[in-house]
């Protein structure tokens, strides 16, 4: 398959609430999760939302890592969007390390796929043959074509 970039969706459960209710740690993990991983790392902004929880986004060469806390129910989601040379998964596994997870959930989709390119069956967001995108989970999908949109 013919892909600009792989987005990599983590999602970690029953972490420490007091480190993701810190914006000077999670921007420190998330810059050395980038840098670990391979990328070229351009800015950070992270904000601190009252009474808690943080965002944030690491911009690096190759695209971005970003995250969304919730202290109060011991959960953050991470992304990590690449369309160069980088290991996504060493930069989970380094934030895993640090927010101690009881678990950890990941899925991975292809973005930008080249059309006329075959994507796998088990790809997430694969194209099911007739330009209709599903995740395998019987979400709806949106596609547009010629600045048309159809709901599917």
């Amino acid at each position: 398959m013919n892909s600009l970039g792989r987005h990599l969706l983590a999602e970690f459960y029953d972490c420490q609430a007091d480190v993701l209710n810190s914006p000077a740690r999670i921007e420190a993990l998330m810059n050395e999760a980038a840098r670990l991983s391979g990328a070229t790392v351009v800015q950070s902004v992270f904000h601190m939302f009252s009474p808690h929880g943080v965002s944030g986004v690491v911009v690096v060469e190759e695209s971005h890592l970003a995250v969304h806390t919730w202290p109060e129910h011991s959960y953050a989601a991470v992304d990590y969007f690449s369309c160069g040379e980088v290991d996504c998964d060493t930069a989970v596994r380094y934030l895993a390390e640090h927010l101690r997870p009881a678990r950890v959930e990941t899925k991975v989709a292809p973005r930008g796929v080249i059309e006329g390119s075959e994507a796998p069956l088990d790809a997430p967001f694969a194209s099911n043959g007739e330009g209709e995108a599903s995740n395998g989970e019987g979400e709806a999908s949106f596609s547009l074509k010629n600045g048309e949109g159809n709901e599917r």
